[in-house]
């Protein structure tokens, strides 16, 4: 890395965002650049590159995604649907879930009233073969490395039974990675998907648009900082720039397996179901480069008692540095395996 983009990297961490004189995120990833086509074009002719990968990286970079068609054996579907039930069957302290709320331990779970569309598990890959299977699958893997022209390391997977319903949106807006551009995500369908569930939406192109800034240089949402309205404000400005530059919205209907990689930087959400009563079951793994991101750490909250035997939420923050390594492969651990739910944990 050049000194200077490792000085500005640095200042990055300290708390000063990277957001260039245009509005873009300031990044050292090979496809941002310029020449990206250029490299792609020098790297196919050295060998480097089969046709298809330089096909499939030239529309990542003009788009902002790829999909993949990669194999998954059939043992993988069925193991995750029987980890599924028997986590709601279960409710350990050491997984975590998100219903319209921070993460919680699935301990703390009401089956009926929060297993429903947009709530996500998170971490699975650590309760799950079938989930680690995906989350260092190696093809996908293999594409996230080419992206990057560096190792990935896995750092957390997410498991949806129904579509998210997310409003669209850029992840290192919510996703704090250091460097903010070194940030993928890889979206796998584990059934079919059609139209009607909600599918996933993304607007291509999106990816090279400015960012809003929530303050003058300030593209990170801090929920304790900023309210809805900041949201609202930040999608609106998303919304008038890619109307102004004649950006459309599409959904990825897609078969089950299919897979769609997307950059930093682009816009995507969770489209409104047509039939609530569909699943729309599908894993996402997050990415950033194993030089840079060396550990890993998970804030849940949960109620605990008071003095006077009240429950009130207490947030903990978990960390771990155990990857998880298959063929030069690598993921970060679930940074709650273990956990109890005692009543005094000490971070770890």
């Amino acid at each position: 890395m050049p000194g200077m983009l490792s000085r500005l990297f640095r200042k990055e961490r300290q708390g000063s965002p990277l957001l260039g004189r245009d509005g873009r995120l300031v990044t050292d990833l090979w496809l941002d650049q310029p020449d990206a086509r250029q490299q792609i074009a020098a790297r196919l002719a050295q060998g480097l590159l089969s046709a298809e990968q330089a096909e499939k990286l030239r529309h990542f970079t003009d788009r902002g995604y790829l999909m993949l068609s990669p194999e998954v054996p059939e043992w993988v579907f069925a193991d995750l649907e029987q980890a599924v039930a028997r986590l709601w069957r279960e409710k350990p302290f050491e997984v975590a879930y998100s219903y319209h709320s921070p993460l919680k331990p699935l301990a703390f779970s009401d089956e009926a009233s929060e297993r429903k569309p947009s709530y996500r598990i998170a971490d699975l890959h650590s309760y799950s073969d079938g989930a680690l299977e995906l989350y260092l699958h190696p093809e996908i893997h293999a594409y996230v490395d080419l992206i990057w022209g560096q190792k990935a390391v896995a750092t957390q997977s997410l498991l949806f039974e129904y579509g998210s319903q997310q409003a669209l949106h850029r992840d290192p807006v919510h996703v704090h990675m250091y460097p903010a551009s070194h940030l993928a995500a890889a979206w796998i369908a584990l059934e079919d998907i059609g139209p009607d569930c909600g599918p996933l939406t993304y607007v291509p192109g999106s990816h090279r648009l400015p960012y809003y800034e929530f303050q003058p240089g300030e593209y990170r949402l801090h929920h304790g900082q900023h309210g809805p309205e900041d949201v609202a404000r930040a999608l609106e400005f998303d919304l008038r720039q890619c109307a102004r530059h004649g950006l459309e919205p599409e959904t990825f209907t897609c078969k089950r397996g299919d897979v769609l990689i997307w950059h930093h930087s682009l816009l995507h959400g969770g489209s409104p179901p047509n039939d609530p009563s569909l699943t729309r079951k599908s894993f996402v793994v997050h990415f950033s480069t194993l030089a840079n991101y060396k550990r890993l750490r998970q804030t849940i909250v949960e109620p605990v008692p008071d003095r006077d035997g009240n429950p009130v939420e207490r947030t903990r923050t978990f960390g771990t540095e155990k990857l998880l390594v298959r063929d030069d492969r690598h993921g970060f651990d679930n940074p709650l395996r273990g956990y109890r739910g005692a009543a005094r944990a000490e971070e770890l």
